[in-house]
């Protein structure tokens, strides 16, 4: 069966290079080729006549970066990946890599948190093992546990990480309302233990809509952020929480709605040193003036809560980024964190994807900020929109480019790339608005994000007709 075909019939083939030693393999190098792999996640495509039973898609790095003849299609229903395809599933509602099983590829943990088991969209979460053939070598599902807060919608946001400093990744999962953290040394046949996490006051039950991990006061031992509905058995629920919660090799310790970060910004995006200081800062994001919308980066250091000794409030009226602030804008409605020029700063890229283009409303743009020794900055930021020079496509209404945005280095020449969705992109008919959804990937360069060799695929490249399903909508968490 050729490459094509395979990927036409939902298939695992992939065309794969020689694999590295598991030693040396990379964060989200799931073949061990030296390269990082991408994943674009549609949790609500159509599987097998299955209504948002939903679709993992895996784009494997390479020398050239990524391309769609180098890929997989992942789903309930594909030889390896356990259970079956169902209606409302959402396979693939929020992902995340690491290597959990301690044998040197990464794996991938998926979220399906529609999936029904004891009752209605309670939820799983499936672990996709990796190895010299890539994701292709079976899978784990892991259910949550009984007659707790998390166990709804169990999967609805993952975050690997080293809670307890020993040097194994580990994975955090969130439902509806709550939090676990498994410990060490999953094995392919069994899940180990784990701990069902404290969200505070015992009386308000909080809703925990997205979580990062990172080493935010350089123990050694990666923390925990996050953030959701500060209370949903409100009649209106409204107003956010932040749980921050501190590793260490003796369990995980919360600080409830730290005072460092305010909670108009407090919804938990992403994680990195971005002034190469040792330690890792936080962003978060707020709705801003009139849902302009506004990151914050809480820097990290020896006072343990990121912000503790600094923070700063980046949107479009700040200095050198371009743009500016609107009404309704979302800027940060995506956040990732990486380098793209190479320099050893890493950078942020932000979306906004209700940004106006022109006339056009919610065409949706993307920004890169530069990291410094002081931080975050201004100085240097790009923005790209589908009208920009070079980017594939035109920018239409209701696109929402940067709904989700990821950094990673997809063709090993030590710059971050970027992958930006847009998932209300019309595909089969420019006439009818499907929200159909696509990718693009911009590559990173001395100077930046560059739009030389851009690139945008949507579920047509793989041989799908499913409309109106946002492809590739969901790029981690």
């Amino acid at each position: 069966m050729t490459a094509a075909a395979a990927l036409a019939a939902g298939g695992l083939a992939l065309p794969l290079a020689a694999p590295a030693s598991a030693a040396t393999a990379k964060a989200d190098d799931f073949n061990g080729d030296g390269y990082k792999d991408l994943v674009v996640a549609t949790p609500r495509a159509k599987v097998n006549g299955q209504t948002e039973a939903g679709q993992v898609t895996v784009l494997y790095g390479s020398s050239s970066g990524v391309s769609t003849s180098r890929s997989a299609l992942l789903s309930q229903n594909v030889a390896g990946v356990p259970g079956t395809a169902e209606a409302y599933d959402r396979f693939g509602a929020s992902y995340a890599t690491g290597d959990l099983d301690g044998d040197g590829y990464t794996d991938l943990a998926v979220g399906v948190s529609g999936e029904d088991t004891t009752a209605p969209e309670i939820g799983i979460v499936q672990i996709l093992w990796g190895g010299s053939t890539g994701l292709a070598n079976g899978g784990l599902t892991v259910y949550g546990a009984s007659g707790v807060s998390s166990a709804y919608q169990y999967g609805s946001g993952l975050a690997v990480g080293d809670f307890d400093g020993d040097g194994h990744d580990q994975l955090a999962v969130t439902g509806y309302a709550g939090v676990s953290v498994f410990d060490d040394n999953f094995t392919r046949a069994a899940a180990p233990a784990r701990t069902e996490l404290s969200t505070g006051s015992g009386e308000v039950n909080r809703g925990t809509g997205s979580i990062v991990s990172g080493d935010f006061d350089g123990d050694g031992a990666d923390e925990l952020a996050v953030s959701g509905t500060r209370d949903i058995d409100d009649d209106e629920p409204s107003g956010v929480w932040l749980g921050y919660y501190a590793g260490g090799a003796d369990g995980m310790t919360l600080t409830e709605d730290p005072a460092s970060v305010p909670l108009d910004v407090a919804s938990a995006r992403a994680a990195g040193d971005l002034d190469k200081d040792g330690y890792d800062d936080l962003v978060t994001t707020g709705q801003g003036d009139s849902g302009a919308g506004t990151i914050a980066v809480h820097y990290g250091g020896t006072g343990g809560i990121p912000g503790t000794t600094r923070s700063q409030l980046i949107d479009q009226d700040t200095t050198g980024v371009p743009g500016v602030n609107e009404s309704g804008d979302a800027f940060g409605s995506g956040v990732s964190i990486g380098d793209v020029d190479g320099d050893g700063y890493p950078d942020a890229a932000v979306g906004a994807q209700l940004e106006r283009v022109g006339t056009l409303q919610w065409a949706g743009a993307v920004w890169l900020l530069k990291g410094s020794a002081f931080g975050l900055t201004g100085s240097g930021a790009q923005s790209f929109t589908q009208n920009t020079a070079g980017v594939p496509g035109v920018a239409e209404s209701s696109d929402r480019l940067g709904y989700a945005v990821r950094l990673q280095d997809l063709n090993g020449d030590g710059r971050a790339d970027l992958t930006a969705a847009a998932p209300g992109e019309d595909v089969f008919d420019d006439n009818v608005h499907q929200a159909d959804g696509a990718d693009w990937v911009l590559r990173g360069s001395a100077s930046g994000l560059t739009t030389s060799g851009a690139v945008s695929f949507s579920e047509k490249a793989f041989g799908l007709t499913y409309r109106g399903k946002s492809f590739g909508s969901v790029l981690g968490g």
